[in-house]
């Protein structure tokens, strides 16, 4: 998925990478990452988990909009 975000970048659209595993996504360089301590498969959360699925999107919107420069990250910590 990072490879794919640079090549959407390199055409000036901008992207957000969600990862529940950094070590592994980070490695990559994803343009923006936004790292979810949730299970992988559900990444933005689980179905019908709704609140949890807005915050995600919108930690992504944010993440694009303000993020200093490329490899930006967002840990939630």
């Amino acid at each position: 998925m990072s490879l794919i975000a640079r090549g959407l970048e390199a055409q000036g659209l901008p992207t957000a990478l969600v990862s529940v595993m950094p070590p592994l996504s980070g490695a990559a360089r994803p343009p923006r990452q936004l790292i979810r301590k949730l299970n992988i498969g559900a990444t933005v959360g689980r179905p019908g988990d709704v609140d949890t699925q807005h915050d995600t999107l919108l930690r992504m919107v944010r993440l694009i909009e303000n993020a200093p420069g490329f490899g930006a990250v967002d840990d939630e910590g």
